[in-house]
């Protein structure tokens, strides 16, 4: 059983970070800045974390992952029961826009926290995301229909792609969530689906 003091600390680490990252760039916000927010002293901080951006990703993580999971788990299951390419499509687009979904929800700290250059540690956090994410998928294709690529390379590509559309969009005018989704799912490549 988790001790109550320590669930009470993470909950204050994560609203805490959460808060000062929708304020400002993750490179401008020190430990001192967290601990003050959480009312907690330095060394619980660091047993908890290393820095305010590595504590932002492991605050952002399990969201994403578990738009991963439902995603494999659909997909999967889709595959299962012989689903045809109109339903493996809708399914990418149903991870994508829980995707979207999350980074809508965190809007200001993506929006401030991917073009930081002082700290990439949610920009990192997005691509590794989306290249595991993107491997995943990859592997799980018809062999029939994958065209011959380095698999690696290929989620590389796509998940630097996913998060270069996400920061130009939070970046640029404003458009509209389901724009966003559209051109993404059509910027993927053909054999995708």
């Amino acid at each position: 059983m988790v001790d109550a003091r320590i669930l009470h600390t993470t909950a204050a680490l994560r609203e805490a970070v959460l808060r000062l990252a929708a304020d400002r760039p993750v490179s401008q916000i020190t430990v001192a800045d967290v601990t003050r927010a959480a009312g907690i002293n330095r060394a619980t901080f660091y047993s908890h974390a290393v820095s305010p951006g590595s504590l932002l990703a492991d605050v952002l993580t399990p969201e994403l992952d578990r738009i991963r999971e439902d995603d494999a788990d659909a997909r999967r299951a889709a595959v299962e029961h012989g689903a045809g390419p109109d339903e493996l499509a809708a399914i990418t687009r149903r991870g994508i826009n829980a995707v979207v979904d999350h980074v809508t929800a965190h809007r200001e700290i993506y929006a401030l926290a991917l073009p930081d250059t002082a700290d990439a540690s949610l920009h990192r956090l997005l691509v590794d995301h989306f290249t595991v994410s993107s491997a995943m998928h990859i592997r799980g294709l018809d062999p029939a229909v994958k065209p011959e690529i380095i698999d690696e390379v290929a989620a590389g590509f796509v998940a630097q792609g996913f998060v270069g559309a996400i920061e130009a969009w939070l970046g640029g005018p404003r458009r509209s969530r389901k724009a966003l989704v559209e051109t993404i799912t059509r910027s993927f490549p053909a054999w995708w689906s």
